[in-house]
């Protein structure tokens, strides 16, 4: 799998959504911890161990840079909407960095993201692999409805 380089833009505007929203301690997104999984290994991204994800069988598709661009500025705005109803979000002391995988469910459009710590233990791989871990609050995914702009609830390792 190639690591896929998002353009100044994309970054530049993951950038100003993050300083717009930091007054808030809003969710750190940095622009270089930002991977689109390709290939066969890519679909490897379901198989989580402690959580709930697509069907590993999933058609996939590779998502444009404007894609995951949208899907992060309003992602931002759906995490906060759910913290002020009350319900679960990951913490937002964490500095995420994640992997996209485009895949298709019933002839439509998703993507799923897989969201982790940025640390060094993933560094070497995290932009051939899917990062995998078995617990911990601050491993989560979510799936994104290309066509529709929303999100399915995120979920989290080792929570029911």
């Amino acid at each position: 799998m190639k690591h896929r380089t998002f353009g100044r833009l994309s970054q530049l505007l993951v950038l100003v959504g993050i300083s717009a929203l930091a007054a808030d301690q809003s969710y750190t997104l940095l622009p270089i911890g930002r991977f689109l999984l390709h290939g066969p290994k890519a679909g490897e991204i379901f198989e989580q161990c402690s959580r709930a994800a697509p069907s590993p069988k999933s058609e996939l598709w590779e998502p444009s840079g404007k894609d995951l661009d949208e899907l992060e500025a309003s992602l931002v705005k759906y995490l906060s909407e759910r913290e002020s109803a009350g319900k679960t979000v990951p913490p937002k002391s964490t500095k995420y960095h994640r992997q996209y995988v485009g895949f298709v469910r019933d002839g439509e459009r998703f993507i799923y993201g897989n969201f982790y710590p940025a640390n060094e233990e993933f560094r070497a791989h995290e932009s051939r692999h899917p990062v995998q871990v078995c617990d911990g609050h601050v491993f989560w995914g979510i799936v994104y409805r290309v066509k529709t702009k929303t999100f399915e609830e995120p979920r989290f390792n080792g929570v029911a």
